[in-house]
């Protein structure tokens, strides 16, 4: 399959595996059924914690075998998410069998899919267009959260149970998608390149990654760190959208507008390459914005929250662009779920601090907290950079 027609399948694949009705309304469901603001925090934590079980040894199990059939078993087992949620009626313990299923479904895929990205691109000697590539990713898995949650805000309106069960068919397209994925290193194996060892063998190569590029530790902490908090927020919105009043059908089309323009930074990322300032600027920016919307009452204030999630695209693409071309690459999935696993891990602690300390202070006054958080983080990235480290090319 030439280049042209493989990414094309590729942006469909990752419009696909996030074009997910449900995203509108899963935490506001979760609400309505009776469920405490800690409770979804608790479910959320839960979410991030089997993640991280299951990250690294997908991850290997990507280096080691066809990486094409677990992009194919992703998607299935995230459509299980929503199957459960559907005939949960509230119960806590089948919501939280149901983010099980999604943390399999995207640990299967996370390393997977953007290795195999890298190594489409390598084999093509094009690596230096992967950045520009990546940020077509990004957008393609924005524009299917984005059109998912405006769609789904919709059907909500009439029906919450409906936003849950429409979310499975997408994933069932992705999967068949997924088939015309090839695995460059499948090709290179038929041609008499040697296996580098058995399955074990791609932790110490991961271990080795990041014992020996302190470069590839800082881009890994500046990701799974300050960038997290901008993600983990995403989770509580709607709890957001309820307190400043913002009506159920406008849900969606506000997450959709929200993720239209990220998609449009994210495809435009690659041309602010070279400026690494941007790497502090920005999530600077980003929390005087979460400070900011966290002092309003009314609806409008939920474009002030809505700049602060879009003003961090482009450093998030160009971040994790360099992650890629920093590392050596022997078991380039493992090491990638090294970075999502970190990821979780602090995405534990995040959500759990932010789920209690909204039930403590409130919801508005906890997002102005949040981007506090921004301040010692850029204060980092300003000490990091004067030593000599970038977080993005």
């Amino acid at each position: 399959m030439r280049l042209s027609a493989f990414l094309r399948v590729y942006y469909a694949y990752a419009f696909l595996f996030d074009f997910i009705f449900a995203y509108a309304v899963y935490t506001a469901l979760f609400s309505l059924e009776g469920l405490s603001t800690s409770q979804i925090g608790v479910l959320l934590a839960f979410w991030s914690a089997s993640a991280i079980v299951l990250e690294m040894p997908s991850g290997a199990l990507s280096d080691h075998f066809d990486r094409r059939v677990l992009l194919v078993l992703a998607p299935l087992a995230k459509a299980g998410t929503f199957v459960l949620w559907g005939i949960a009626g509230g119960d806590f313990w089948i919501y939280g069998a149901g983010f099980l299923l999604w943390s399999l479904g995207q640990a299967l895929q996370s390393g997977s899919r953007e290795a195999l990205l890298y190594e489409r691109m390598a084999a093509q000697g094009r690596t230096d267009e992967f950045d520009k590539v990546l940020g077509r990713d990004n957008a393609a898995e924005g524009l299917g959260i984005g059109l998912g949650t405006l769609f789904g805000g919709f059907v909500a309106y009439w029906s919450f149970d409906w936003a849950i069960w429409l979310s499975i068919p997408p994933l069932l397209m992705a999967a068949v998608l997924a088939l015309w994925l090839e695995d460059v290193r499948r090709r290179e194996a038929e041609e008499g390149e040697d296996d580098e060892g058995g399955y074990l063998t791609h932790f110490g190569h991961a271990w080795s990654e990041f014992r020996e590029r302190a470069e590839l530790r800082f881009v890994t902490t500046y990701i799974a760190t300050g960038l997290l908090v901008f993600e983990v927020l995403e989770e509580f919105d709607e709890l957001y959208y309820l307190a400043v009043s913002l009506p159920v059908w406008a849900w969606g089309i506000v997450a959709a507008g929200v993720e239209a323009v990220y998609a449009l930074m994210s495809i435009h990322a690659y041309r602010l390459a070279g400026r690494p300032w941007l790497a502090w600027v920005l999530p600077a920016v980003g929390g005087l914005l979460l400070v900011a919307a966290s002092l309003g009452q009314t609806a409008p204030y939920v474009l002030l929250l809505a700049a602060a999630y879009i003003v961090v695209a482009p450093v998030t693409v160009l971040a994790e662009a360099r992650f890629q071309r920093t590392m050596e690459g022997k078991s380039r999935a493992t090491t990638t779920s090294a970075l999502v696993m970190a990821e979780n891990v602090v995405g534990i602690a995040a959500t759990l601090g932010f789920g209690f300390l909204a039930d403590w202070v409130g919801i508005l006054p906890s997002y102005g907290w949040a981007g506090l958080v921004m301040a010692p983080f850029v204060l980092w990235v300003i000490l990091r950079q004067r030593r000599g480290f970038r977080a993005t090319d």
